[in-house]
């Protein structure tokens, strides 16, 4: 009884909505790139089945991972696209069974920019102004003016296409490094014309969006997921990611999901220690390397990516900086793990919603065990071994499941061909 009372006080499992949206909770699932489509971009099975856990495990919404809107803008072959009108259907089909359980699901629509790994067929790496990429060590060619203007198009279309699907919304990926932060940060973004410059020249790309998506959906919820800081020297400040955030408001935003990393460091997940083994077994640029090399490997990364500290709630601070500044529901993504400390945010009013990535990985049913008082922290031990394994793998939890990355690339290769 004590805990029946406890979970009717609770923020966290409070009814709500979002741009005329109903949620049961306050739950987020925070955008995660699946690894589950075919090689043209169509959501496989293996995604529906997914998704149904996370809706049967109690998330009050989802956010499917990261689905590209331009053939140039896929980051991997196993990412989701969204760039023509036959991916309409696919995308109806993926939703229909979730449709029983009152979930909303909203569509992330990216675009890659210089982070498309080299071995992409059709390799085309752009970035607003012409710089060095390490990770990949390319330097992508800058975009002309009526690129942009398409690129913007192909935006529009793509929330077009995700309303006719049947997705109650969907959210712009401006985070991570990837294009759409490229121009926002003043990092990366170091063009002369209208499209750089000052604070409103960089977001003049994300504001063409959300002005021409307007126009063709009127008032569907559009949301964006934004980097509230970086590692990049002379990069995103938190002042100015506010700001940003403030123009996507009054542009006609609905909402506002912070969390952090940039062009150099990424999307910043954080591990308790270096993901030595996952890195050298389940990523494809090191899986490959003789055992020689590996041994050598394993000996030079923990000192080349050292853990970035804190490891939990480390976006939360910085999302209360939001929430001082804006009108519209703020969504803090990052390390999140303890149910009383996502109470604690919502309590304290430093966001309206908590995104859940890795928790939800290991746990779909993370919100239902929370609620029934059958768990009171996520069992996640921020391995990272499920990104290292992404990179070529289903999504899944792989830490002590190393040889099972192997039968999940045979299961969804089968799956593909099938």
């Amino acid at each position: 009884m004590l805990w029946e009372t406890l979970i009717e006080m609770s923020k966290v499992f409070e009814s709500t909505s979002i741009a005329g949206i109903p949620l049961k909770n306050r739950i987020f699932r925070s955008a995660t790139h699946e690894g589950m489509s075919d090689s043209y971009g169509h959501p496989l099975e293996s995604l529906s089945k997914l998704y149904l856990k996370l809706a049967e495990g109690g998330v009050g919404a989802i956010i499917i991972g990261f689905t590209a809107v331009q053939k140039n803008g896929r980051a991997a072959n196993n990412i989701l696209m969204i760039d023509r009108d036959d991916f309409i259907d696919s995308y109806k089909r993926l939703l229909e069974p979730l449709k029983e359980f009152n979930v909303p699901v909203f569509l992330q629509l990216a675009h890659a920019g210089a982070k498309i790994d080299p071995s992409m067929e059709g390799f085309d790496p752009v970035a607003p102004s012409k710089m060095f990429y390490p990770l990949f060590r390319i330097t992508p060619r800058a975009m002309s003016d009526g690129e942009i203007n398409e690129l913007i198009d192909y935006f529009t279309r793509a929330i077009v296409r995700a309303k006719k699907a049947g997705f109650e919304g969907v959210q712009i990926h401006g985070a991570h490094g990837y294009l759409l932060f490229s121009f926002l940060s003043p990092y990366c973004n170091r063009r002369a014309d209208k499209w750089g410059g000052d604070t409103e020249g960089r977001y003049r790309i994300l504001g063409e969006i959300v002005r021409r998506a307007r126009q063709e959906v009127g008032n569907y919820p559009l949301l964006l997921k934004i980097s509230a800081y970086d590692a990049d020297k002379r990069g995103m400040t938190l002042e100015e990611s506010v700001r940003l955030a403030k123009m996507f408001e009054e542009s006609g935003g609905d909402a506002i999901e912070v969390s952090s990393g940039g062009f150099k460091v990424g999307f910043a997940v954080r591990s308790a220690k270096t993901p030595v083994e996952g890195i050298l077994n389940l990523t494809h640029n090191y899986a490959s390397l003789p055992p020689a090399k590996k041994k050598v490997m394993a000996l030079i990364l923990p000192h080349v990516l050292k853990p970035v500290k804190p490891l939990h709630n480390y976006n939360v601070e910085a999302a209360a900086a939001f929430k001082k500044q804006l009108k519209i529901p703020v969504i803090v993504v990052g390390g999140l793990r303890k149910l009383e400390d996502m109470e604690k945010v919502l309590n304290e009013n430093k966001a309206d919603y908590i995104s859940l990535c890795r928790p939800l990985i290991i746990e779909p049913s993370l919100p239902n065990k929370f609620k029934e008082g059958l768990q009171k922290e996520s069992k996640c031990i921020d391995c990272a071994y499920c990104l290292c394994g992404v990179s070529g793998n289903p999504l899944r939890c792989y830490h002590g499941k190393i040889p099972a990355a192997r039968t999940a690339v045979k299961d969804l290769a089968a799956e593909i061909l099938n």
